[in-house]
């Protein structure tokens, strides 16, 4: 209900009540809000590939669809292209419908009918289903993947909710952050050593972890090939996106440093877009960054875009799209705006035109163009309060996929979270997750670095020897 109508107050209003009853022929489901109704009978869910755990969920998707259906119906509510699939990880019940052996032409018509799924956003689910499935492997817990976060930006921009605090206020916090992250990484990696581990990516992020510069920089990334790298690492992502952090300098430690991807994000390709929303760079920087980056060998550059920007409109868009077909980079990855509760501009939405009546367009318009440059989309998710009721997606040559995104969105796979607002997902046999989270704030994690290595080093033992409470 909430998710439907944010707004709707309980207790005094118009009477909504479901019933349901197991029948030889199947799940019968009645929905009622008043004098309207909505039946249905599933006979898909007597299938003897599904559980009861399986029966007892889909009593409350035919529910939910049910509700949805009314709401469409009495309140004039739109349809969503994603249907009743509410979570951030679409791709995860497709996995584990894929590994239940449920074939994609068959599991096309479950997100169709039981979801209720547009045709578009099914196809998509297995398209990108498709890209990552060869990626997984057996054991989630060898190889593993690493994320060193550094939560300092040049600026916050204005839709940002992530751990990333402006330089002009905490960079003085910026050099005992330092100090506390090498302990981390060193600590670590003696771990990593220790149990053996693989190591199949590495991603720097953020915040902006360009923000740290010169011999800091360069020390900071020979810890990380020392401390955290294996012979079995495939790859290494640096999260370059703020354009005015890329000097020609900067690009050669990364190089250097064996940076083999790194994302330069302009969101969008319009000055007084990035002005607005609190961007201190102009176009002209993106490409002066993109153009060293290409000079100095990265042999990878993602690119980052935002639909639904306060003002942006389809021809701002289509000018964006344009202008980044001209630089011609490997991934793009498409973001519907979400208005977290930490962002500036949720808290000043009534200032804000967003164009949620073109989201769809634009969407379909980003698809177009990442598709012409023969690019493919390779994951996805979702967010509360986004653009349209859409997603976000990334699109990749042939080739150039990133380990990481895919195996962070769809956690098949442990990830080893340290920095700043760092969150650790140790991944079970049987997939389910445990989470060991890192302070946000550089001085709380600068504080607390030793007591919490401890606790740290405690559970990845546990977990990574067999006797975690996860541990199969």
């Amino acid at each position: 209900m909430k998710s439907l109508a944010p707004q709707a107050s309980f207790g005094g209003g118009r009477v909504l009540a479901a019933d349901y009853a197991w029948e030889e022929e199947g799940l019968f489901i009645s929905v009622r809000l008043d004098g309207e109704v909505w039946e249905f009978r599933d006979r898909e869910i007597l299938d003897p590939r599904y559980t009861a755990v399986d029966r007892q969920r889909r009593i409350k998707e035919r529910v939910r669809l049910g509700i949805r259906r009314l709401f469409e119906r009495v309140y004039g509510l739109a349809e969503s292209p994603w249907g009743i699939l509410e979570g951030v990880r679409p791709m995860k019940m497709v996995h584990a419908m894929l590994d239940r052996g449920f074939p994609p032409e068959e599991l096309r018509g479950i997100l169709l009918e039981v979801y209720a799924l547009s045709p578009k956003k099914a196809q998509l689910l297995l398209e990108v289903a498709a890209k990552q499935r060869p990626y997984f492997h057996a054991n989630p817990n060898n190889p593993i993947s690493i994320y060193v976060g550094i939560p300092f930006c040049p600026t916050r921009c204005s839709y940002c909710s992530f751990a990333a605090y402006p330089l002009a206020t905490h960079g003085h916090l910026l050099k005992g952050f330092l100090q506390a992250l090498h302990r981390e990484i060193e600590a670590v990696g003696g771990l990593i050593k220790e149990l053996q581990l693989q190591v199949e990516s590495v991603y720097l992020g953020g915040g902006t972890p360009t923000t740290v510069q010169g011999a800091e920089l360069e020390r900071l990334l020979s810890l990380m090939r020392e401390n955290l790298f294996t012979a079995e690492t495939r790859e290494f992502t640096v999260e370059a996106g703020r354009p005015e952090t890329l000097s020609r300098d900067t690009l050669r430690l990364l190089k250097e440093g064996g940076a083999q991807r790194i994302c330069i994000n302009p969101q969008t390709m319009h000055d007084a877009t990035l002005q607005a929303i609190g961007r201190k760079h102009t176009v002209a920087q993106v490409r002066e960054a993109f153009a060293l980056a290409r000079e100095v060998g990265i042999p990878l550059i993602n690119m980052d875009i935002i639909l639904g920007l306060p003002g942006e409109e389809l021809a701002q868009v289509r000018g964006t799209l344009e202008e980044i077909a001209a630089l011609g980079p490997d991934n793009l990855t498409v973001h519907s705006l979400a208005l977290k509760r930490a962002s500036t501009l949720r808290k000043n939405l009534e200032q804000v035109y967003i164009a949620q009546e073109q989201g769809e367009a634009m969407v379909d318009l980003a698809r177009d163009y990442a598709l012409s440059w023969g690019m493919q989309p390779y994951y996805l998710y979702r967010q509360r309060h986004i653009l349209g009721d859409l997603e976000n997606i990334g699109y990749a040559l042939p080739g150039t996929h990133s380990i990481y995104n895919i195996q962070m969105m769809e956690e098949r796979q442990s990830i080893l979270a340290l920095g700043g607002g760092g969150v650790s997902k140790l991944v079970a046999p049987d997939l389910t997750l445990r989470r060991q989270v890192n302070p946000k704030c550089p001085a709380a994690y600068s504080a607390q670095i030793n007591e919490h290595l401890a606790d740290k080093l405690k559970l990845l033992r546990e977990h990574f020897s067999g006797s975690g409470p996860n541990s199969n």
